[in-house]
């Protein structure tokens, strides 16, 4: 349901650095990507579309100033980057969907940041949604904006009109400025403005589960992944799993099985989160749907 895909391996190695592990071991990539699927009997991959652009444009007008330049030619090397950065998202968005093209079994989820794309962001989407685009990744605490941002409110009015999927991150952690820009509850405005919007809030598992849970009582359309896993004896707690796999199928049935998925996120080895899925008191049904056909309904695929 949720996995981040690179160009190449040189490439996953840059953005996904995993030390010590040797060239085979990065699968997540358009080299080796249906490889890795067919080994472990994956039938589809959701492609999620992430860019760091805030922290890319961040860098270089802190290298910029380091280097003496004046302010007036950082604010016009500041215009001409954002430009620079639009369009790497372009870029970003036509090979993955072109992917997607040639693969149907990758689901591309685009990247769209309202902060650098602004009143286009609603443009770029239906320029991917005419390559046929599966769904719309939007990650606030990467691009340090709230969930109801004023240029995405177009976006989620158009998604919900064509029935395309949104993922969002919904990982509490306030950035450097003290504010947790995709905390869940932060998702409200947006699912009472559109109550007939396909999203679903990545992460179940980490800290702020119970927020999740509040959520799911409130917004019955509400979908969640459970990337990061759950936490056992062979798998300890990390800031994207803070559930004990002891309260999973209590908390999972509170929520409604038929709206949580399986998702890894790219950090993340998906076999072992498959096991603990497995080796739980789920029933066959709730298994078939974690694993399978939740996320084939959230893609449209069923």
């Amino acid at each position: 349901m949720h996995r981040h895909l690179s160009r190449d391996t040189q490439l996953e190695r840059l953005i996904f650095p995993k030390p010590g592990f040797p060239d085979d071991w990065y699968w997540c990539n358009l080299d080796r990507v249906i490889a890795y699927m067919d080994a472990h009997h994956i039938s589809h991959v959701g492609a999620m579309n992430v860019m760091s652009t805030r922290s890319m444009l961040d860098s270089r007008m802190r290298r910029a100033r380091e280097a003496g330049r004046s302010e007036r030619d950082i604010a016009e090397a500041r215009v001409f980057l954002r430009e620079d950065m639009r369009q790497r998202v372009r870029e970003m968005n036509d090979w993955s969907l072109a992917a997607q093209a040639r693969e149907p079994r990758i689901r591309t989820f685009i990247a769209l940041d309202p902060t650098l794309f602004e009143d286009a962001s609603v443009d770029e989407l239906e320029r991917c949604i005419a390559l046929g685009a599966t769904g719309v990744k939007i990650h606030p605490a990467s691009s340090q904006h709230l969930p109801d941002h004023p240029a995405l409110l177009p976006v989620y009015e158009r998604c919900q009109e064509a029935g395309v999927a949104v993922l969002a991150c919904s990982t509490p952690r306030p950035n450097p400025d003290g504010v947790a820009y995709a905390e869940p509850l932060g998702w409200r405005p947006v699912l009472r403005a559109f109550p007939r919007l396909r999203l679903a809030l990545a992460h179940f598992c980490d800290d702020a589960w119970d927020e999740r849970l509040e959520m799911a009582r409130e917004f019955p359309n509400l979908w969640f992944d459970i990337s990061g896993g759950l936490v056992d004896a062979q798998n300890p707690a990390t800031w994207r799993a803070s559930m004990l796999a002891t309260q999973a199928v209590r908390v999972f049935r509170k929520v409604g099985v038929e709206r949580l998925m399986w998702g890894s996120d790219t950090v993340y080895d998906p076999m072992p989160s498959v096991r603990q899925i497995l080796g739980l008191p789920f029933t066959e049904d709730e298994q078939e749907q974690l694993l399978s056909r939740n996320a084939m309904t959230f893609f449209g695929l069923r």
